[in-house]
């Protein structure tokens, strides 16, 4: 697998198949022809990114400690992202799913150790049988703050489409919040749309139960916190990106 830096080109055309992996961080118009496979790693910060999926396609896009970022996703293909999150960052993600069966899958951690985080991502459906998943996880310590702002809108006569959100959080301690507040604008009827979200802090029995067989509370609350970390860490197609963040989460903690 090539990692192929990305540089002041302005627009990326992927016309063909690869395992290549395009590394962004500047600002950039990418168009991903019909029936192509493609991946991309943004490591960008305060730049506008713009993604056109034709049909067919198959893009997986993955951000790296991205951060102040606005992004712009056209997809008439499948665009799946995967993010993670250590910075301070106010970040804008407009998805527009623009044929039937075009398909967006998300997947983002965010890390708050006092810092603020806020999350926006708006997902229209603007065709039928469109699809949106959009999953956040936050981990706040140290009075860190994260929110997750999500809005999914089925147009009118968008039938048989799809809206999935789902928000998780943890908080390490009383000085620190994740929040949600997730918005489904439905027009249509016949569609199915859906949201829950989930926010605690982790689990005294747990602590006590993993320092009763030895461990130190630091150590303890990093191996339960690893449960969420370590899927994320794991999908980071690099070795160097993968351990490297690994390295930060590690101490972050």
């Amino acid at each position: 697998m090539e990692l192929i830096k990305v540089s002041n080109l302005g627009q990326l055309n992927i016309s063909e198949s690869n395992d290549n992996i395009y590394l962004i961080d500047n600002d950039v118009v990418i168009n991903v022809d019909e029936n192509v496979n493609a991946n991309i790693l943004d490591i960008s910060n305060n730049k506008k990114i713009v993604i056109n999926a034709s049909y067919n396609s198959n893009v997986n896009y993955y951000v790296i400690d991205s951060s102040n970022t606005n992004k712009e996703f056209n997809i008439l293909g499948n665009l799946n992202l995967l993010g993670i999150s250590l910075n301070k960052t106010d970040d804008l993600i407009n998805v527009n799913l623009n044929k039937e069966n075009a398909n967006f899958e998300s997947r983002y951690l965010s890390f708050a150790k006092s810092i603020n985080v806020n999350c926006h991502i708006n997902v229209y459906h603007n065709k039928k049988s469109t699809i949106s998943n959009v999953s956040n996880f936050g981990v706040a310590l140290d009075g860190g703050n994260i929110m997750f702002d999500v809005v999914s809108k089925i147009e009118k006569g968008m039938a048989k489409s799809n809206a999935k959100q789902l928000s998780r959080g943890v908080v390490v301690d009383d000085n620190s919040k994740v929040s949600a507040k997730p918005i489904l604008l439905i027009d249509e009827y016949d569609c199915f749309a859906n949201h829950c979200a989930s926010i605690g802090k982790i689990s005294d029995d747990e602590l006590f139960y993993l320092m009763s067989r030895g461990l130190s509370k630091n150590d303890a609350c990093l191996l339960i916190l690893e449960g969420i970390i370590k899927p994320f860490i794991d999908a980071i197609p690099l070795e160097e990106y993968k351990n490297s963040i690994s390295d930060k989460v590690r101490n972050i903690i």
